[in-house]
């Protein structure tokens, strides 16, 4: 019996590994229909240790209690942080109408609450003064004041049973006045749970019921919650659709989860998984995409989730690779109609690499009355409110919404987003200040150092919303205490004090622009590193085949049009080779295709400055290797007339076998003295052209071919 129990207990779990999973379905709880929450809200009255409640005193948007008791002395903001009853065209409460919009009504998420009044010494007799008694204790109270009486008047059982089990579904526990030491948690965090309360009963209407055990836990403090559409209560509930800690993104992610992710820094962003480092809070279309949610107007029978709209106003697929050739795309207002686009990038350093794309949304953000701003700028006049535009950015893997669960719940590509702000990437550079500073501006602590913005970095630079990396001189491997957030930037003489980090008017493409490879940003795929930092050291050797580490130059076109009406029009191209403005490039390059630099401008080559890798370089004793640029097979590079390449600081030129690299007349290709140009394919130096190698070595031929036209010269 024992083996026929033990072969029966492996073949279940065979068949649950390989069982069928969907993304849209939801990690816990399935994303459509309404989902009707029991709310309790908990104030502690600590009668063993009264000095507890000094740090909540303070009397703001939920009172100070001294009774036990139930829905005395709420919270002022309930039915401003969710509706009790679904009406499409009222929505009000923003959980409510976040999920609503997000979803165009597919989820409506509606619910009551019951206010819990309890002494500390009713918690303690259940043992330890934790997260876990708190519910307990509040929910016998509950019962001993003779069950379920909610403020709104739901009541009922069959208000929360969305499956017909009998159980109680999805719940949530507000804590206001608990701290991490004293309790479980601080204001502003919280967690999701699929065992919450199981097993426990609540008596609804003389009948006791056991809970679901689906909901989360928050301490939300004396604050009015209901003011940011994507603070923690939005976070823990998006994570019962999307996944567990390791689908943090979108600004929501933190070192204390193992899984390992792709970018180095944490990453800000916008999402429903996004959190205190969002920018904007609405969702983005990866989060619908993964959730199949999809506007009425763009709905179709060919299976697109990925739609915006053709010149001639149909709907059209528009998730598209190289292989689908130059299109065109009208981008209407993305969280009133969900247009986006994304385009699958072409090339990677392995076929174990993640794939990767860029997504493209139109948010008409403070002109389409929705759910769709800066965080905090409904708070703060710190915070910029016109801010609408084209909003970019990268997705690396996770591109897989159905299959094994280990497949649609990918757990190590956590932090998976990454904004392309239209300011582009740059070098930022770490300084202390004079004196410790206060910005005024949303975060009110004093802050001693501040970050300038320096040298365009297209390639490897960073960005105002990602953490910043300041590594300590004596270590070789990067820790989490190096990462520095980024409070106050600078611009040359220009001070920044409005809460860079959490987004600003840099962000959109709002006028008439043409990304290419050559422009910062450009529409070169992201570097990766997939690492770890929850112990503080990094580790990132588990999943090194996983990386990225080279950018491929390539011919993809982006032209972002302003339109009337709010509208953009997006045109994609795939034979976008002209490099019309001057270039920095660093890092490690790869030329697939075709680039033609254009009369009188310049690309320097020169050493990446920005942390790129866990490990300090041997070479160049940075966090960065040192660049060089490699013309593959079959590819071609040509210097306009009068134009300049200059290759510095150790970097390299590689003109690789099957290559060419072509000089017009009066160019000039300038070899410093720590650099190198090697030739293995073919060098034309054209009449009047110039390759100046400042060292003996800097010019390495090995079986290529030059060639030397009229006037044309090496020196």
């Amino acid at each position: 019996m024992k083996r026929i129990s033990l072969l029966l207990s492996v073949l279940l779990l065979a068949v649950s590994l390989c069982a069928q999973r969907n993304s849209w379905d939801g990690w816990q709880v399935r994303p459509r229909g309404e989902i009707r929450m029991l709310n309790f809200f908990v104030n502690i009255i600590y009668d063993v240790n009264p000095e507890r409640e000094k740090p909540f005193a303070k009397v703001n948007h939920w009172n100070t209690v001294l009774l036990e008791s139930i829905n005395q002395n709420p919270p002022d903001y309930l039915l401003r942080l969710m509706d009790t009853v679904y009406n499409a065209d009222a929505l009000y409460g923003c959980i409510t109408r976040l999920y609503g919009e997000s979803s165009f009504d597919e989820l409506q998420i509606t619910g009551d609450f019951v206010v819990v009044n309890i002494k500390e010494s009713r918690v303690l007799r259940f043992g330890g003064f934790n997260e876990s008694n708190i519910e307990r204790a509040a929910v016998a109270f509950i019962n001993e004041q003779g069950g379920l009486q909610t403020m709104y008047g739901h009541n009922d059982i069959s208000y929360y049973d969305v499956n017909g089990s009998g159980k109680i579904g999805f719940i949530q526990f507000f804590f206001r006045n608990i701290t991490k030491e004293y309790g479980g948690d601080s204001a502003g965090s919280g967690y999701f749970s699929t065992s919450m309360l199981r097993g426990e009963k609540l008596l609804v209407k003389g009948t006791y019921y056991q809970f679901a055990g689906v909901g989360t836990a928050q301490c939300v403090g004396t604050v009015d919650v209901s003011t940011n559409p994507t603070g923690i209560v939005q976070h823990e509930i998006s994570h019962s659709f999307f996944g567990p800690n390791s689908f943090h993104t979108s600004g929501g992610n933190h070192r204390r989860s193992g899984e390992y992710m792709p970018f180095l820094p944490l990453q800000g962003g916008f999402g429903l998984m996004g959190g205190s480092g969002s920018t904007l809070v609405s969702c983005n279309g990866y989060e619908r995409w993964r959730m199949h949610w999809i506007h009425k107007s763009n709905r179709n029978d060919y299976g697109w989730w990925i739609v915006a709209r053709s010149t001639d106003g149909s709907p059209v697929n528009a998730d598209i690779s190289k292989d689908d050739g130059a299109q065109t795309f009208i981008l209407r207002d993305f969280v009133t109609y969900g247009d986006a686009v994304r385009i699958k990038l072409p090339y990677k350093d392995s076929e174990k690499s993640s794939n990767q794309y860029i997504w493209l949304e139109n948010h008409q953000s403070g002109r389409n009355g929705k759910l769709d701003f800066l965080q905090y700028s409904n708070e703060s006049d710190c915070r910029p409110t016109d801010v609408a535009g084209v909003y970019a950015y990268y997705q690396v893997g996770r591109d897989v919404l159905s299959g094994k669960d280990s497949e649609v719940y990918n757990s190590n590509e956590r932090d998976n987003l990454r904004i392309i702000p239209a300011e582009g990437y740059w070098n930022y550079s770490y300084h202390l200040a004079d004196t410790v500073y206060n910005m005024k501006c949303i975060n009110w602590s004093g802050h001693d150092y501040y970050h300038s913005r320096d040298a365009e970095n297209p390639f490897c630079g960073a960005h105002d919303m990602e953490r910043i990396f300041k590594p300590s001189e004596e270590l070789d491997i990067l820790s989490s205490p190096d990462e520095k957030p980024l409070w106050r930037k600078t611009i040359g003489r220009m001070l920044i004090d409005s809460l860079v980090s959490g987004g600003d008017a840099r962000d959109m493409f709002c006028t008439h622009t043409r990304l290419n490879m050559g422009t910062n940003p450009s529409t070169c795929n992201a570097k990766t590193f997939y690492n770890s930092m929850t112990s503080g050291r990094c580790q990132y050797s588990a999943h090194l085949s996983r990386n990225t580490q080279t950018t491929y130059l390539t011919g993809l076109g982006i032209e972002i049009t302003p339109m009337d009406g709010g509208r953009y029009r997006i045109d994609v191209r795939w034979d976008d080779y002209d490099i019309t403005n001057d270039a920095i490039w660093t890092g490690r390059i790869s030329l697939k295709e075709k680039a033609v630099l254009a009369p009188k401008k310049s690309i320097i080559l020169t050493q990446n400055l920005t942390v790129a890798q866990p490990m300090r370089d041997s070479v160049t004793n940075l966090f960065a290797s040192p660049t060089v640029l490699v013309c593959e097979n079959g590819s071609e590079f040509v210097q306009g007339k009068g134009s300049v390449v200059s290759v510095e600081e150790m970097s390299s030129l590689v003109v690789g076998s099957g290559s060419e690299y072509r000089m017009e007349p009066k160019s000039k290709l300038k070899i410093d003295r720590s650099s190198t140009l090697v030739v293995e394919g073919t060098l034309v130096v054209g009449d009047g052209a110039q390759v100046i190698v400042r060292s003996k070595d800097g010019l390495v031929d090995k079986g290529g071919k030059i060639v030397v036209e009229g006037k044309g010269k090496i020196k």
